[in-house]
């Protein structure tokens, strides 16, 4: 449905688009993931028509995009602000692009309301904007946007304004929203949960380059690079010193942990003597006693806890680890089990290790 090919954008000198090339197929859900100044915002842009590529080609739908106006375009796209035309009821700001074109009143009735259905606001066509909640609004802006029928549905972290709980709860409603319609849906957003939640594949972008584009699971599981890696959930880092190697797995060897084999990560090039090792904080397990079950164990001291309802978070420091290393536990049965100064044990197995390719000079 698009296609990006060494897509540039620059500001004067300022480079916030460098040689983006994407392919993104019809009916997925696409999102663009980063930290702000990345880009992402850029690209949507340039796919949306308000700023046009210093180089490279946007093209939709087979249709070269080059000089072609936004709102000759076969999208439409959701602001993060909604802009809601507060002045206009809910049925007037769905039916502002509608009447722009021409249609006839009972038509564009028709479509309003069934716009309005869809995104669950049927029989609020009278609401006035400044009597709607955000998510409402948010929804308003979904129902304006779908009932053009666009091919692509273009979305600037739509969710932003929202509380933690309307947005989770959105999350779902507008994946299933994406499924039932078959429309493309390009996202971007800075909050990893949201874009592993709602989206078939993912972009990562860092300074205007496209790091790794992979399904939610591949990109936690197989990042590319440690900057990937620590941006999609924790990641504790550590050296390791590779032993031995064969085509799917490494045997290396740790600080702490000691010697463990690990499989090789196929997004990472391979490795020279040095690796850098990443674990999950939930793929750990802390106890009091030595975990006989596991591939590898090491004792610390518990220095931090943090209580967060559904799951505690320690951090423990081992003799020969530079940094802290963070584990993850479901809070199963309500209760704190090790507290600051307490000795524990630390187990992990070999094949939860993330191999992220050669250790650099970067301090970990």
């Amino acid at each position: 449905m698009i296609e990006m090919t060494g897509v540039q954008k620059r500001f004067g000198s300022f480079q916030a688009v460098s040689d983006l090339t994407l392919s993104l197929r019809e009916g997925e859900f696409f999102s663009l993931l980063g930290p702000s100044g990345c880009g992402k915002t850029t690209a949507l842009r340039m796919i949306a028509g308000f700023q046009e590529p210093t180089e490279g080609k946007v093209v939709i739908d087979g249709q070269d995009m080059d000089g072609i106006a936004a709102n000759k375009r076969p999208t439409n796209m959701v602001f993060q602000s909604y802009a809601i035309f507060p002045h206009l009821d809910v049925g007037d700001n769905v039916a502002y692009g509608l009447r722009n074109r021409g249609i006839a009143r009972a038509e564009i009735n028709r479509q309003v309301s069934e716009a309005l259905e869809m995104v669950e606001l049927g029989g609020l066509e009278r609401r006035g904007a400044n009597e709607l909640s955000g998510g409402q609004r948010q929804r308003v802006a979904l129902a304006r946007a779908l009932v053009m029928r666009p091919k692509v549905l273009l979305l600037d972290e739509p969710l932003s304004a929202l509380d933690k709980k309307l947005r989770e709860q959105m999350q779902f409603e507008m994946r299933h929203l994406q499924q039932s319609l078959g429309i493309t849906f390009v996202m971007v957003t800075h909050d990893q949960y949201e874009a592993m939640t709602m989206s078939d594949r993912i972009g990562v972008m860092f300074e205007g380059r496209l790091v790794q584009v992979d399904a939610p699971a591949t990109l936690y599981a197989s990042p590319s690079n440690r900057e990937v890696a620590s941006f999609i959930g924790e990641m504790n880092f550590m050296p390791g010193a590779v032993k031995e190697e064969t085509d799917t797995s490494l045997t290396v060897e740790s600080p702490g942990f000691g010697t463990m084999t690990i499989p090789r990560n196929p997004n990472v090039e391979t490795p020279g003597k040095s690796v850098l090792l990443g674990i999950r904080p939930e793929q750990l397990e802390i106890a009091k006693e030595q975990p006989p079950e596991y591939d590898a164990t090491v004792e610390g001291v518990v220095r931090d806890v943090a209580f967060y309802g559904e799951n505690v978070h320690y951090h423990v420091r081992v003799d020969g680890v530079d940094s802290r290393i963070a584990i993850s536990v479901p809070n199963y049965f309500h209760t704190v089990d090790h507290g600051p100064g307490d000795k524990v044990w630390l187990g992990v197995q070999g094949e939860s290790v993330i191999d992220l390719g050669q250790q650099s000079d970067k301090p970990i």
